[in-house]
């Protein structure tokens, strides 16, 4: 306890003699947290009435967008294919590879089983991006690199796969349904159907002897490329849930004049699923293009983004933060404040939630100090049209801290996974009220 009061009296001068009632008041907080609170943390979000705290909202930040480094899209909850055209982020493309194993294993199909059809099938997963009423192109190839085990697989990596499109119609144009359900013998939940090549069918009809376990099928048959190729229109992008019982590889054969099926599965145990996005940023609006691209950071002051699918980030610095620790001062409350502008939020919808994240020595995301507390935030407020992040034990942290980077990347949550994107109004645009800002209630002594 004596060397917590040294450590007040060196950092934050405070003066006894002069300031009574202020002093038995802090002291009584203090003690009702005990005498093991960090001394970084002193002070912090401590009711503003209570110790008279000034407020600012004018500290000086820089920010600007830039592109995302790697996002790991290795076996996902779900997948997106398709297309959309932005009029501000330019085209974005995704595709899907992905590992197949039979529903059984050393199968027999019987004696001179005849093909009728192979359809590939993808489980609606309930999320569409964009407008359903605009189609995309479908290509399907064989993969032939190994998908490994074991290794991260990020946003931007092509399997190596043959050049054949597998799709039964060359130029397949895929209206998304997500909603509508699909008779077959019986009515069955909504997912897509999509014919494939006779000649794979055979390929997989004739290849019983490779069905004796998952691995041997695998390397036998290294699984498909996915992939949606851009029409004129808009596009859209669409979510499917590849590790349901409706998705896979459904053959049909008969056996003598019984009609039969068997189907290949995308079992989540037993293969790997690798997302793939495209991103051209050169088709984008001018401030995006010129500031993500070009790298224009002086642009970040008008506006700002962040973009899922491994596409774009903002960095955020407090370049004099630090001035703050020669000023006597404990930081109540600190807040940034970031404001959504973007419009057609119904065919672009914002991130629901967005995070924060600092960086170590090496340039790897460390967690924030103040993230997975209550008060931490980071969802989108509807009303207000804006997210709030509570940073104060980290701006706590950068003013005592001399080996501390004043910045922070925003980020949305679920970059991987989600589809959304965000414009963000920039440090000092037109409208200074929705500026990104961090507000900041402290008590000096």
């Amino acid at each position: 306890m004596k060397n917590f009061w040294n450590f007040l009296h060196a950092n934050f001068n405070l003066r006894i003699f002069y300031f009574p009632t202020l002093f038995l008041t802090f002291a009584l907080l203090l003690s009702i947290k005990g005498c093991q609170k960090e001394p970084g943390s002193i002070g912090l979000d401590l009711d503003r009435d209570l110790l008279n705290a000034v407020f600012t909202d004018s500290i000086t930040l820089t920010a600007y967008s830039v592109l995302e480094d790697t996002l790991n899209t290795r076996n996902l909850q779900s997948n997106f294919l398709g297309f959309i055209r932005d009029p501000v982020f330019g085209v974005t493309s995704t595709g899907i590879f992905t590992q197949f194993v039979p529903q059984g294993n050393s199968v027999n199909l019987g004696n001179n089983p005849q093909l009728d059809s192979v359809v590939l099938t993808l489980r609606y997963a309930g999320g569409v991006y964009g407008d359903t009423l605009n189609p995309f192109s479908v290509k399907v190839y064989q993969l032939t690199e190994d998908i490994s085990s074991t290794e991260p697989y990020y946003q931007n990596y092509v399997f190596a796969h043959s050049s054949e499109n597998l799709t039964y119609i060359n130029d397949v144009q895929f209206y998304p349904k997500p909603k509508s359900k699909v008779k077959l013998d019986t009515i069955v939940e909504a997912h897509a159907r999509i014919r494939l090549s006779d000649e794979l069918g055979n390929l997989l009809l004739r290849s019983t002897a490779e069905m004796s376990s998952n691995e041997v099928f695998k390397n036998f048959f290294k699984g498909l490329y996915i992939c949606a190729k851009p029409l004129s229109n808009n596009g859209s992008l669409v979510n499917f849930n590849l590790t349901s019982a409706l998705s896979g590889i459904q053959l049909y054969y008969k056996n003598d004049t019984v009609a039969s099926s068997f189907q290949f599965l995308i079992k989540s145990t037993e293969t790997v699923r690798v997302s793939n996005y495209e991103h051209d940023y050169e088709a984008g609006d001018y401030c995006f293009v010129n500031q993500v691209f070009n790298k224009d950071s002086l642009l970040g002051k008008d506006m700002l983004y962040v973009q899922c699918m491994g596409g774009v980030k903002t960095k955020i610095s407090f370049p004099h933060i630090k001035e703050f620790k020669d000023r006597n001062i404990v930081i109540n409350k600190a807040e940034l404040v970031i404001t959504n502008i973007g419009e057609d939020l119904s065919i672009f919808p914002q991130p629901g939630n967005l995070n924060l994240y600092r960086t170590d020595t090496e340039g790897k995301p460390q967690i924030m100090p103040d993230a997975g507390t209550t008060y931490w935030g980071g969802s989108y407020d509807e009303k207000k049209k804006e997210y709030r992040f509570r940073i104060t034990k980290y701006i706590q942290e950068l003013i005592l801290k001399e080996d501390s980077d004043s910045f922070v990347y925003l980020v949305a949550n679920r970059a991987a996974a989600d589809a959304n994107r965000l414009i963000l109004s920039g440090t000092n645009p037109a409208d200074s009220a929705k500026r990104l800002r961090l507000e900041l209630y402290y008590t000096e002594y």
